[in-house]
């Protein structure tokens, strides 16, 4: 074997790095562990020259027979300008789930995708976390492309739009079942006209939940919730509740059960039959989904779907540490909690 075939097949040492970039090794060092006192041009052509060497892969290589770094960073989602309070408690979870698996949960705020990938790679490579938990994931989400890309760990809180054809792991509250759950629950109460609320077709797990009702709909015969204007594509904020449920009351057939996409959504739905006169549970039955606190606001108690929140956070934490090269792909199955909003003796 010629000398050149075996420079090529040597794995590429750190002073390889530094001759290409033109940097000493110091520097390169410094760049993995400590790039805050390094300049961004420097920086580049260091992560220019490690891509090109494949250095980083030798990197993690060598970083495997070492212990796994004690830290598993959550990039936190965009800030919701209404409020999340479903994801409020899943962060705490989250951070249960690491500290019952003795790891610490460390959180990366970057939006941009090229910035959150660089501060992705600057704690990977640099030994501060052993993976990353991303959730929101939308249709087309750039991230978990580019952090596999890149070979970092990482698991999804929620599918994409290629589902289980995806290469990573993810998971999610089964969201379709979770609305079947709540048209099954006012159906087995007598309710023949339903009306849905809150649908999204440009959100996956918005597409999920439309499913679920018009499946759960077809499957009890309730053809007539399922006809135009009965299931409503709109924001899922408690100012649209009250705005969206009065139109649905002054519909021709208006409906006697009204299934929402989240508890604030259900919530407003509320204050609007209370300002009609109309007692929620006798008159018109309203669901909600995840079980906030709003679902204990007033005297009315909003019967929603509960998502296993500390379950799904319990398996992010376990795949990012178990760290496996083939993909899992879980669906956890929610629970209905019943309250007054449903009850027809309120």
């Amino acid at each position: 074997m010629s000398g050149k075939s075996s420079n090529a097949q040597r794995k590429a040492s750190m002073t390889d790095v530094a001759d290409l970039a033109g940097v000493s090794v110091m520097t390169v060092s410094n760049v993995i562990n400590r790039p805050e006192v390094v300049s961004e041009a420097t920086r580049e052509k260091v992560h220019a020259a490690m891509l090109e060497l494949r250095y980083r892969n030798n990197l993690v290589a060598r970083s495997l027979r070492l212990a796994q770094p004690r830290q598993i960073g959550y990039v936190l989602p965009d800030r919701d300008p209404v409020g999340n309070q479903y994801m409020d408690v899943f962060l705490h979870d989250l951070a249960v789930a690491c500290q019952g698996a003795d790891r610490n949960l460390a959180l990366i705020t970057e939006q941009d995708t090229e910035a959150l990938m660089t501060a992705c790679e600057n704690l990977y490579f640099g030994q501060s976390v052993a993976g990353f938990i991303i959730s929101n994931v939308k249709s087309a989400d750039p991230r978990p492309v580019e952090l596999r890309k890149r070979g970092i760990p990482f698991a999804a809180y929620g599918r994409s739009g290629e589902a289980f054809a995806t290469p990573w792991s993810w998971i999610e509250g089964d969201a379709a079942l979770g609305i079947e759950m709540a048209v099954d629950h006012v159906a087995d109460r007598g309710h023949r006209e339903l009306a849905f609320v809150g649908a999204n077709p440009a959100s996956v797990t918005g597409v999920q939940r439309e499913i679920g009702y018009r499946e759960a709909c077809l499957r009890r015969g309730l053809t007539g919730s399922v006809a135009p204007g009965r299931i409503v594509h709109c924001a899922r904020d408690l100012e649209t509740g009250v705005r969206v449920a009065p139109a649905l009351l002054d519909t021709a057939m208006p409906p006697t059960a009204i299934i929402c996409v989240s508890d604030p959504l259900a919530a407003g739905a509320i204050i609007a039959l209370q300002s009609r006169g109309l007692v929620p549970g006798r008159d018109v039955a309203v669901t909600g989904y995840d079980d906030t606190p709003l679902t204990s606001f007033g005297t009315v108690g909003i019967t929603s779907i509960r998502q296993a929140s500390a379950a799904i956070a319990a398996e992010l934490v376990r795949l990012v540490i178990e760290g496996r090269k083939s993909p899992e792909h879980l669906v956890l199955p929610p629970t209905l909690v019943v309250r007054s909003s449903t009850d027809p003796a309120a």
